[in-house]
């Protein structure tokens, strides 16, 4: 029995060695797990985790660092008053099989999609039509559509933080549908979440929570950033892991929504492409922002101004690691391939 035992404990640590020293197909992971498993899997977890307007990672978060602490204390409790050093190595065992069965689900329910075909050989990318002078052009595009229906976005409003706008749900569906995935992804109703705090510190806009498949934003976001933030957190949700990827989806679908969705992508594409451009030209470019965008970029500032710089840089340098371990080369950088995506394809005019 005792063999047993320290048998299943050993089980997720071998799972989840398997899936890291084991290289899946990617004709597998395309055509047969984020075509056919990752949906299906999809398409239930977020249904059933809809079902309450409450985190539910949250609450999977604060079990595992309780069951973690506890087993601790108890191997270190047992081990002195036994005075054995197998008492704590067991404990320790323990803890390796937790995390071992938090990473094999993660990978099962979500973290595979990492390992897809890349998004750019779906989408007729042309890597000659990337120049500086395309991404000016995508630049003083985004601003002449941000100036243009900044009135039409703010008098009709935007969703609420918890809202789920059923006209970007009709425009993800569709984007999806153009880039060929079988069924339409069930989109995660928004929630607040205990992680509000780190938001804050770290000036994360949003999560893509896997191991329920929930989407988590922080609640400070401006009115005009939710439609943008949410949509690349469904895309996400849709298994375009990578950032690019997500940003990508999440920015077309937003361009082909309602007009506070519309806003939403302009306004965020404005400053991702101008960010591409030498200092001197990005401002020259951000200059013809008119005085209304300027006031939602303001207001994105200071809401930014809650960010602790260690907490920030701490996060984001834990996450640079991360994207690279699940094969993501650029790290933090990828989040801004999102531009060359969309001048490499025209996607934006599709």
């Amino acid at each position: 029995m005792r063999r047993a035992r320290i048998a299943l404990q050993f089980l997720p640590i071998l799972l989840a060695l398997a899936l890291v020293a084991v290289p899946l197909p990617q004709s597998f992971i395309e055509t047969r797990y984020s075509g056919w498993i990752y949906p299906a899997l999809q398409a239930r977890l977020t249904s059933w985790s809809n079902e309450t307007g409450v985190a539910l990672f949250d609450f999977i978060l604060l079990f595992l660092i309780g069951a973690i602490v506890l087993v601790l204390c108890a191997s270190v409790v047992r081990s002195i008053s036994k005075r054995s050093i197998g008492v704590m190595f067991r404990g320790l065992l323990a803890i390796a099989g937790i995390f071992a069965a938090v990473y094999v689900w993660f990978e099962l329910v979500w973290g595979l999609n990492y390992r897809r075909v890349p998004l750019e050989n779906s989408i007729a990318y042309d890597r000659s039509r990337i120049s500086a002078n395309a991404v000016r052009l995508l630049a003083e595009r985004a601003v002449v559509e941000t100036n243009h229906r900044y009135g039409e976005a703010h008098a009709a409003g935007f969703p609420a933080i918890g809202e789920v706008p059923p006209p970007l749900v009709v425009a993800f569906h569709e984007v999806e549908h153009r880039l060929g995935r079988p069924r339409p992804t069930i989109p995660g109703r928004p929630k607040r979440t205990l992680l509000a705090v780190f938001f804050r510190a770290s000036g994360v806009d949003g999560m893509h929570a896997p191991l329920m498949l929930e989407t988590l934003l922080n609640p400070d976001l401006t009115p005009p950033e939710r439609p943008a933030v949410l949509a690349h957190e469904w895309a996400h949700l849709a298994g375009y892991a990578p950032e690019d990827d997500a940003s990508f989806v999440g920015l077309l679908a937003a361009l082909r929504a309602d007009a506070g969705a519309r806003y939403s992508a302009w306004l965020t594409l404005a400053f991702e492409a101008a960010n591409q451009l030498p200092r001197a030209e990005r401002q020259h470019v951000l200059a013809a922002l008119e005085a209304g965008p300027r006031q939602d970029e303001a207001a994105i500032a200071r809401r930014l101004q809650s960010r602790v710089e260690s907490v920030q840089r701490a996060s984001w340098q834990t996450y640079d690691q991360y994207l690279k371990a699940q094969g993501v080369r650029e790290g933090l950088e990828n989040y801004s391939r999102v531009v060359q995506l969309l001048v490499g394809s025209g996607a934006v005019d599709w």
